[in-house]
């Protein structure tokens, strides 16, 4: 009996299957990394909203935002840290603190083969005056 390159298919969906599992792998980290910059672009957005307070409140000795200030100076922060195409930030005041929403877009590699299409990857952060 002739064995011959009886390994041959093997070895080649063996490595089929290895470059597929590597390209998946590789959309998932690019993926965490896009929401990992979103979540930067949220957390500096809010922390200079928050550092908009009111000045005549602040002679007073109290910190209070200048809610205007802070939603302007959020999402123009959140929008400039580390910009990227197609991102979008919303900034709004609860009660003591700035919270700002920040949207990136991520376009999958090999995963839209699978009928995985773009993505918005969605991160909030929130900040107080004199806390942060």
């Amino acid at each position: 009996m002739n064995e011959r390159g009886s390994m041959v298919p093997w070895l080649g969906a063996l490595f089929f299957i290895g470059f597929v599992v590597l390209g998946l792998a590789l959309d998932v980290a690019l993926f965490a990394a896009t929401y990992r910059e979103a979540a930067f672009a949220a957390d500096a957005g809010a922390e200079a909203g928050a550092a908009r307070i009111a000045t005549a409140a602040a002679y007073d000795g109290l910190t209070r935002l200048d809610r205007s200030a802070a939603v302007s100076a959020a999402e123009s922060s959140a929008l400039d840290a580390r910009p990227r195409p197609g991102r979008s930030a919303t900034a709004h005041i609860e009660g003591p603190s700035v919270c700002v929403t920040v949207t990136n877009r991520y376009e999958p590699r090999l995963a839209s083969v699978f009928g995985v299409g773009s993505e918005g990857i969605t991160a909030t952060a929130c900040a107080t005056p004199g806390r942060g």
